[in-house]
């Protein structure tokens, strides 16, 4: 397995869940950013004491210079840590609100589309008439889905799957434009992070709901699976399915991530995936 990965590779037990994983990494940023806050309350006001009983016009003390220059020095470095804990914390919350909006968009247009299905089997009565077979059109991923994308070939890197939204799909070329999820350093969006792919290079993510009803991958399947607190999908094995699992988080996959020192780690049913054949 690449080494090289969007965001840290390890996780605790407890981080297999990148949402809940996230909300703790903002909690305990937060909580780190209002102690440097009071910090830099305390030190700007030993500064505002100074300069209100010294007057300056008549000299100051060797001492009290001394001191002064020291709370200027704290309070810049805790400025520049501040403004790094900021930085931190939008970045992280970007991440959280990318991720809850790829699962609510894929949500939405599921139940769309089944609902569209059913009205339109219904109006013909049977599922077994001609208007019943599904179009090109209609097998289509929906704008909006949660998939895992191949990524093109690109200069110095080996292509690998990621987690990323439909943005579209083009019939004439039968392509998918998809965009990568993951921000840059900012938390923002990052230009050029849309690839245009066949649609053996996409695949769609099932919503929680809708895995639950899926048949589960068994012991020693080979499987594409999303990394712990990553937003790379890899080849793994499967150790245990989520009925059979006897450690780790109830209702999750057991598996051992290919070169990863056959440690065990535990990945979302949803984000466990059947392993594209390779062409």
């Amino acid at each position: 397995m690449d080494r090289k990965s969007r965001t840290s590779r390890s996780a605790s037990l407890e981080e297999t869940n990148e949402e809940l994983s996230l909300w703790k990494q903002i909690c305990t940023a937060l909580a780190k950013l209002e102690h440097i806050q009071k910090e830099t309350e305390t030190v700007l006001n030993n500064i505002n004491k100074i300069h209100v009983a010294v007057n300056f016009e008549e000299g100051i003390s060797s001492d009290l210079s001394s001191r002064l220059k020291d709370y200027y020095k704290s309070g810049i470095d805790l400025s520049s840590s501040e403004s790094r804990t900021i930085n931190d914390i939008i970045e992280k919350v970007s991440v959280l609100i990318a991720l809850r909006e790829a699962s609510e968009s894929s949500n939405e247009q599921k139940r769309k589309k089944r609902k569209s299905e059913a009205d339109e089997l219904k109006s013909n009565g049977s599922p077994g008439g001609p208007s019943a077979k599904k179009s090109k059109t209609s097998d289509t991923i929906p704008p909006g889905t949660s998939v895992a994308a191949k990524q093109p070939k690109q200069k110095d890197k080996d292509e690998e799957w990621i987690l990323a939204s439909v943005i579209s799909f083009n019939s004439e070329k039968n392509k998918y434009s998809v965009e990568d999820i993951d921000p840059n350093e900012f938390g923002q969006k990052q230009q050029g992070r849309r690839y245009l792919l066949p649609p053996r290079n996409v695949i769609p993510i099932p919503d929680h709901n809708e895995v639950k009803h899926l048949p589960e991958y068994g012991a020693g399947e080979i499987v594409l699976a999303l990394y712990p607190n990553t937003t790379c999908f890899y080849k793994a094995t499967v150790v245990q399915p989520p009925r059979k699992a006897k450690e780790g988080p109830a209702g999750l996959y057991n598996v051992q991530f290919e070169d990863d020192n056959n440690e065990v780690k535990y990945v979302l049913p949803e984000h466990v995936l059947e392993m594209p054949k390779s062409k």
